[in-house]
């Protein structure tokens, strides 16, 4: 399953609870390194980096908020907010399977 980095406390109960293995799109600069004395240091990437997968996640997101009642959370019980996004997600799919 791919996530945004805000799920990242998710990742050891999805896998404690379901079994499912977690993984979120990182930066390829990771910040400081170290180098030995005199050498130079490695140039850290400049301007827009695609981020392996993070697409998905976004485009996701994207599709289920444009769904009005996805759009905030203001749902009293977690079953309607999971019964709302299977709606959405059968809404994307129907769509899809449709056009010609």
């Amino acid at each position: 399953m791919w996530a945004d980095t805000a799920s990242r406390g998710w990742k050891d109960w999805l896998c404690r609870a379901l079994g499912w293995r977690l993984s979120i799109p990182q930066h390829g600069w990771t910040g400081g390194v170290w180098t030995r004395v005199g050498s130079e240091p490695p140039l850290r990437p400049s301007g827009f980096q695609v981020l392996k997968r993070r697409w998905v996640v976004e485009r996701t997101l994207a599709w289920l908020t444009a769904n009005r009642r996805l759009a905030k959370d203001d749902e009293r019980f977690v079953e309607t907010g999971e019964m709302l996004l299977y709606l959405a997600m059968s809404r994307i799919l129907l769509r899809r399977l449709t056009r010609k």
